[in-house]
């Protein structure tokens, strides 16, 4: 059998390599922290390992994945309504809940052509974009449809995190080499890929309001910004980052940071380089988050739950769980 990693380990050849990459931020993970603790759980014969962020770890996920007994597709009675879609990477299912509602049950489901998912998105059409770990491809959904619309394979690779931006392109982080790639609205080769391998590994994207996109690399506790119409990343300098996997942009462009290393979330205002509030309530083990137009928060807590706060609030007023592995999420109506 093969011993799956621990998801919150970090081998001391990914420290070592990432290590390098980061400048004039605060340090890289080192070896002989609690993240390299060996897992007890194993991958047995019916599970296969992917890739996961260096921070979280190696993923095991079933061979054939779990189809969820859910009512399949969109619930009718949240069509043109505020929806919460969270990815079950373990089950290969986007579940869709009323994020309005504190503690909801799931109300739909989309399972078709979707393989391990992480990360989601969504524009302000509503259309829903899902990065697939399992398949090395982006789904497009079109609201209200649960099968895909579009589907890209060309220039990805294990894609982690994704994001769009006011125009309708789409951006994905790449675990296997380390890039991030642009697609033009529509578009199914991309315009774009940009290497990070000297300056970590790139998983959670976010756009801000003027269309730049923000990357986070958890192997060096960095966060670049890559300006709107620009293929260079710029270091953001940000301070009190540690494995920094999620980043989501909310009104007035205030951006939440997930760290995975010290379980919190730290909350910078726009143009700042230090955080202005920390959550630390309802969050173990953060990975991707999401905003709602009105505000709201979500986040992912990796094999736990995903917790929602209020506008400028830190102790979560909604809470789902019963999810295999809980990462991306996306909310619409989107910012």
């Amino acid at each position: 059998m093969l011993e799956k990693l621990s998801r919150r380990a970090l081998t001391a050849v990914a420290a070592l390599a990432f290590a390098a990459g980061c400048a004039g931020n605060s340090s890289p993970v080192t070896p002989g922290s609690s993240m390299f603790q060996p897992s007890l759980r194993q991958a047995g014969p019916a599970n296969r390992v992917i890739p996961g962020p260096a921070v979280a770890g190696s993923i095991v996920v079933p061979v054939v994945p779990h189809r969820t007994s859910l009512p399949h597709g969109w619930p009718a009675k949240r069509l043109g309504k505020p929806i919460l879609f969270v990815a079950d990477l373990t089950n290969s299912v986007i579940e869709l809940y009323n994020p309005v509602k504190p503690n909801p049950s799931p109300e739909g489901s989309i399972t078709n052509g979707i393989s391990t998912p992480a990360g989601v998105a969504t524009d302000r059409s509503g259309t829903l974009y899902v990065a697939n770990l399992g398949s090395s491809t982006v789904t497009e959904y079109l609201a209200g449809q649960s099968s895909p619309n579009l589907t890209i394979s060309s220039g990805l690779s294990g894609p982690y995190g994704i994001a769009v931006d006011s125009k309708g392109n789409v951006f994905a982080s790449n675990l296997n080499n380390n890039t991030v790639v642009g697609y033009a609205a529509g578009q199914t080769s991309p315009f774009e890929s940009i290497d990070f391998s000297s300056l970590g590994q790139p998983v959670g994207i976010g756009v801000d309001g003027l269309d730049n996109v923000w990357v986070a690399c958890d192997s060096t506790n960095a966060v670049f910004e890559i300006p709107a119409g620009s293929s260079t990343p710029q270091n953001a300098n940000l301070s009190s980052l540690a494995g920094p996997i999620g980043i989501s942009f909310g009104k007035k462009d205030v951006f939440y940071v997930s760290n995975f290393s010290t379980s919190n979330v730290e909350i910078y205002q726009y143009g700042s380089t230090s955080p202005s509030g920390t959550i630390t309530s309802g969050i173990s083990g953060p990975t991707l988050n999401g905003f709602a137009r009105e505000g709201h928060f979500w986040q992912s807590n990796q094999n736990v739950n995903a917790v929602g706060y209020r506008t400028a609030q830190t102790t979560p007023y909604s809470t789902i769980t019963g999810l295999g592995d809980p990462l991306g999420i996306a909310l619409w109506p989107a910012i």
